[in-house]
């Protein structure tokens, strides 16, 4: 795979990553690295080789990188936004280290299915998800299981993974010396599997143990022989049903469609994310949709940006959309139906008015 370098600071600015005014411009900027709550310019933008660097967290990457770990997207969808959003006269060719060809939906369902059998949930991680107003048998349908603790464990589980199952083009697993590996965040955290339509597992998210990175995809496209995720489109709740019900990000929408009893959700993993929605909407019979993103949506101009590019997708297939509000003091639309189960608010019929 290829595409264009547009220029790792002109991607942070867009990103609104805060720069050192005396660095603009030079060959390496300092900057407020966005994903480990910095606050002394640890992030630093190589503006010659095209590269970002945290000397607090670790992360890195490219230009291309920095805007999809920012908005939660894949490399590739990344690359396509930021192909129109940044335009370069003569911009320079980047190759792909790693592209291993993704396997079919199946195939990765039964890998994944069968890796969260052997893993389990933590106390820390079920208590979280209670906390969210889901239930032991809900926490368990949805298989959440946290990440391997240590190497150890990871270990065991690849073992008995990697003897069924053929990894390559799975997104998550890479091949160093010789043996399979998963990819592992520093903080540790727990999986959100990403389902389509028919509870099939897409991919996988983790909810990290971070309070400054929320959610990362289980991906591995820039380790040995690893292998990138799409931007699928989660669902969740009554497919049988004309309307639904739009948010941000697979655990949310589960926790939603649970506490408004089985409503249809469909989750995109960012706002930006929505190269998958058309293909989400072939699969359902949808009348109406109801928008219910984050309460932020109403002083946030890129959100209010990529609301126009989803209405225009519903409208192309014919769906009526209408925004949701609610209290803004109950960010997200989770929280505030777990405000309502908690009032003992039973009519459900509009999440929100």
């Amino acid at each position: 795979m290829e595409w264009k370098e547009f220029g790792v600071e002109e991607v942070a600015r867009l990103c609104g990553i805060q720069m050192k005014n005396d660095g603009i411009g030079a060959k390496e900027i300092k900057a407020l690295c966005p994903f480990c709550g910095d606050k002394h310019y640890h992030l630093y933008l190589n503006t010659h080789k095209n590269q970002w660097n945290c000397f607090r967290c670790g992360a890195r990457g490219n230009d291309v990188s920095l805007y999809a770990r920012i908005n939660c997207m894949t490399n590739r969808d990344a690359a396509k936004e930021l192909s129109r959003y940044i335009g370069n006269t003569e911009p320079k060719i980047i190759k792909q280290v790693n592209n291993t060809p993704i396997k079919t939906l199946m195939e990765r369902h039964n890998v994944y299915y069968d890796m969260l059998k052997l893993l389990y949930l933590n106390r820390r991680h079920f208590n979280d998800l209670l906390s969210r107003g889901l239930s032991m048998e809900s926490i368990q349908k949805f298989l959440y299981k946290s990440v391997p603790a240590n190497e150890y464990e990871q270990q065991a589980v690849m073992q008995k993974l990697s003897a069924q199952y053929d990894l390559r083009g799975i997104p998550g697993f890479y091949r160093k010396y010789g043996e399979w590996r998963m990819y592992m965040p520093k903080y540790g955290g727990f999986f959100v599997p990403v389902c389509d339509k028919d509870g099939y597992i897409q991919g996988m998210q983790i909810r990290l143990d971070s309070a400054d990175e929320r959610y990362r995809w289980f991906s591995t496209n820039e380790y040995p022989e690893g292998t990138g995720v799409s931007s699928w489109v989660h669902v969740v709740g009554d497919t049988s049903s004309d309307t639904a019900y739009l948010t941000e990000g697979a655990l949310k929408a589960d926790v939603t469609s649970v506490l408004s009893g089985g409503s249809l959700i469909i989750a995109v993993a960012g706002v930006n994310a929505i190269n998958c929605l058309p293909d989400t909407l072939h699969q359902l019979n949808l009348r109406k949709v109801y928008e219910m993103f984050d309460m932020d949506k109403q002083v946030n101009p890129r959100v209010k940006e990529a609301l126009k590019k989803i209405n225009s997708i519903f409208r192309e297939f014919g769906i009526e959309t209408e925004t949701c509000t609610w209290d803004p003091w109950y960010k997200g639309i989770d929280d505030y139906c777990l405000y309502r189960k908690q009032r003992h608010i039973r009519s459900y019929d509009r999440l929100a008015a």
